[in-house]
């Protein structure tokens, strides 16, 4: 139960920076890790996609890879949340958390299954690391911003500081998205499925502990703000 000082503001429970931090790492860690297993078992199944219908499907796969990984990361983070602002019901955060997911992997897939003809890519025309890893802190500004947008909405009226909540996980994922990519850029034609499920993993954690750091400091400031 949350804790009530004199001057009416709630307690935070001990250690909730660190507690943020681990769980948003493990919740993106195994989040990333289901959602490139299911990306793997479908292009085993399906092979890329060579048509719009087959694009359609891929994307189907991976909204439901999103809804899943939002389900775990509600999960880890509401067992923090739920402690903090108890007004928050946990169905309420699973569903504005899946919501986030799922758009932001919507707007993510769209560009590079239907914008890029039949997914080849040419070899001179591939942007350079620089150009590549900005574009994706860029997209994680914007998805981060839209994903805190949607967890603002249960947490809106809690807190004075509570639109905080948007800008600190623009930042947020603008970071953790460098490390997603990076999981997912690493293997190539050659890699093995058990290789690319490991970096993806691996930019998972590496993602999801970098969304929790950024992110624990507002949150603090958002809990200890006035009601």
């Amino acid at each position: 139960m949350t804790q009530y000082i004199p001057n009416g503001r709630p307690g935070l429970p001990p250690g909730t920076w660190k507690k943020w931090v681990l769980a948003c790492g493990t919740g993106e860690f195994l989040g990333i890790t289901a959602a490139a297993a299911i990306a793997i078992a479908h292009r085993l199944l399906l092979g890329e996609p060579a048509s719009n219908s087959d694009r359609m499907l891929n994307l189907f796969f991976m909204l439901m890879a999103g809804a899943l990984e939002g389900s775990i990361l509600a999960y880890f983070q509401y067992r923090l949340i739920g402690k903090i602002f108890p007004e928050i019901a946990w169905k309420q955060w699973l569903a504005y958390t899946i919501a986030a997911a799922v758009t932001a992997w919507m707007l993510g897939m769209l560009p590079s299954l239907f914008l890029t003809g039949n997914g080849a890519t040419d070899p001179g025309m591939e942007p350079s690391p620089l150009v590549y890893y900005s574009m994706a802190a860029l997209m994680g500004l914007l998805l981060g911003a839209l994903f805190g947008y949607f967890q603002w909405l249960p947490l809106k009226g809690l807190r004075k500081e509570a639109m905080l909540w948007i800008p600190a996980n623009a930042l947020g994922w603008a970071v953790g998205m460098v490390f997603i990519f990076l999981g997912a850029s690493w293997p190539n034609a050659n890699t093995g499925w058990p290789l690319i499920l490991l970096a993806g993993a691996l930019g998972g954690i590496a993602g999801g502990l970098s969304v929790g750091v950024i992110t624990g400091f507002f949150l603090l400031r958002i809990a200890r703000s006035a009601p």
